[in-house]
């Protein structure tokens, strides 16, 4: 499936100060991007006392910025340890338990922001996510499908949802919750047809695998990765033609031409038409590809062996001049 991220949701506390209180020049800091300056000012803030709780959380967002997660925590464990329904604290909290692979913290923290009456789709797809880690499948098909209720648009929740079905290996589920993302987000893609595709692989519908993987580079031809898995798809189904056709249309793109050249040798080669494979080893040897090398060698080898030395030498020939 694909790679899924929580990313922190730091939001500044900011409360009416005087211009000179040492938590006004330290959010000032803060605003500015200068992390590292407006930490000594927290401090100052904290031992003032007068918006302690704030100032601990102001100062754990600086140390977030400053790539200090372990320093943070403690920063935002004091603040919601004086301020308990300060639920933006536990929030930021549960997500540096996360990253940081204390999952059961997470869990704590994040369910302690749901009983402060939180409801953001941040928080329950963090908590989808964590249950997911956990392969508790129930409670993160719970939170998934909240996350989706509360923001259908997240593509992110989408595949959370369909890779609890995929693990639970129920592809019907799994199937069905891509389809209804292709109708409700407008950030589905092409990656959303083949993991569709594999789903139906799994379910051994060829067809409708097939279909998935060409509406998939119908979105996005210039994917030469999944150009070449489609057709490996259609060799295994028996219809080379379709092979040769997709690694051909691939070609009219600029990406990836040197694989898709050694892919269609390969086809020619086992179909015997060793004067088109040789055509397109050289091709992808003219571009760099060692394999089109071997492969355009491989043709001269079978012409040699087959007792035409002659044409076998002009191939070889062609091979160290390039041309």
């Amino acid at each position: 499936m694909f790679a899924k991220r929580i990313f922190l949701l730091i939001l500044l506390v900011v409360v009416s100060v005087f211009a000179e209180d040492n938590f006004a020049k330290a959010n000032a800091l803060y605003d500015e991007g200068k992390f590292k300056e407006a930490v000594p000012y927290y401090r100052a803030a904290i031992d003032d006392g007068r918006y302690e709780p704030f100032a601990w959380f102001n100062l754990g967002n600086a140390l977030v910025q400053l790539k200090r997660p372990s320093v943070a925590v403690v920063a935002y464990r004091r603040a919601v340890e004086l301020l308990p329904d300060f639920t933006r604290a536990w929030i930021l909290l549960g997500d540096l338990y996360y990253i940081g692979g204390d999952i059961g913290m997470a869990i704590a923290s994040y369910g302690r922001a749901i009983e402060l009456g939180e409801d953001s789709d941040h928080l329950h797809y963090a908590l989808a996510e964590c249950y997911l880690r956990g392969n508790d499948y129930t409670n993160a098909e719970r939170h998934y499908e909240r996350t989706l209720y509360l923001n259908p648009d997240r593509m992110d929740a989408w595949y959370g949802l369909a890779d609890v079905y995929e693990k639970l290996g129920d592809y019907e589920n799994a199937i069905l919750t891509l389809e209804k993302a292709l109708q409700f987000t407008a950030t589905a893609g092409a990656d959303v047809h083949f993991t569709l595709s594999h789903f139906y692989q799994e379910m051994d519908s060829t067809k409708k695998a097939l279909h998935a993987m060409e509406n998939g580079l119908l979105m996005m031809p210039e994917n030469v990765s999944a150009r070449r898995y489609l057709a490996q798809m259609y060799l295994k189904s028996g219809e080379p033609w379709m092979a040769l056709f997709t690694l051909e249309e691939g070609l009219r793109h600029k990406k990836g031409k040197a694989d898709l050249f050694v892919d269609i040798g390969q086809i020619y080669f086992s179909q015997k038409r060793y004067d088109e494979a040789f055509e397109n080893y050289l091709s992808a040897w003219k571009l760099g590809a060692s394999q089109g090398r071997l492969g355009a060698e491989n043709v001269g080898h079978v012409w040699y062996n087959a007792g035409e030395e002659a044409k076998a030498d002009s191939l070889y020939r062609r091979i160290r001049e390039k041309r």
